[in-house]
């Protein structure tokens, strides 16, 4: 089975460029959905968290409110790497089983959507067949940061500082998809591109 890598940016549509290549028949594995089903209420994750940063993160559902969590992580490098130790191990366990079963599926490739891909060094860990590196540019990545989740400016700064810069994930790229025109334009990269990738 292939190991293709998707990640890029905040803000840079990872996610649309990865239901892209859903829609042309690459299964999709999505570490952020992941770890949003590994910290939700009373998993060791949440546990973990809610240990570590206290109840102040919670919602009144006993929920992580990922808006409050993300505002002491990326103000914080040191918070934030505690954040990580505890998330990152637990994604790829659950990631490396979602492999496995789609390997059993009879699966010829799967597309691991990653953001932190080089910055949590998935990139050199795991045997991965091709990297493709989602870009825009600081505007349009501000704009779409603040359309989906509602954050400020210097939230959005902050989230953007945290992460590898983007010309330098582009640079190990083996594809690079431009999302910063229509639709059109970037379903048609995609297409291009997935003909491109390796399939046994």
């Amino acid at each position: 089975m292939k190991l293709i890598a998707l990640t890029g940016g905040f803000g840079t549509g990872k996610s649309t460029v990865g239901r892209l290549f859903e829609d042309l028949g690459i299964p999709r594995i999505d570490a952020d959905v992941l770890a949003h089903e590994l910290m939700q209420p009373d998993r060791v994750a949440w546990q973990q968290i809610v240990s570590r940063f206290g109840e102040d993160i919670l919602t009144p559902d006993r929920t992580i409110d990922r808006q409050k969590l993300g505002e002491i992580v990326f103000s914080d490098p040191v918070q934030r790497r505690t954040l990580e130790a505890i998330i990152h191990p637990k994604v790829r366990e659950a990631m490396h089983k979602k492999i496995e079963e789609l390997r059993k599926q009879g699966a010829k490739r799967v597309m691991l959507e990653i953001p932190l891909l080089f910055e949590a060094g998935w990139n050199v860990e795991e045997p991965l067949d091709a990297i493709i590196v989602v870009t825009a540019d600081d505007k349009t990545q501000a704009e779409r940061a603040k359309k989906k989740f509602g954050l400020s400016e210097a939230a959005i700064k902050a989230r953007i500082a945290s992460q590898l810069p983007l010309e330098k994930k582009a640079k190990q790229a083996t594809f690079t998809v431009d999302n910063n025109k229509d639709p059109a334009n970037t379903k048609k990269q995609v297409e291009k591109v997935f003909k491109q990738l390796p399939n046994t």
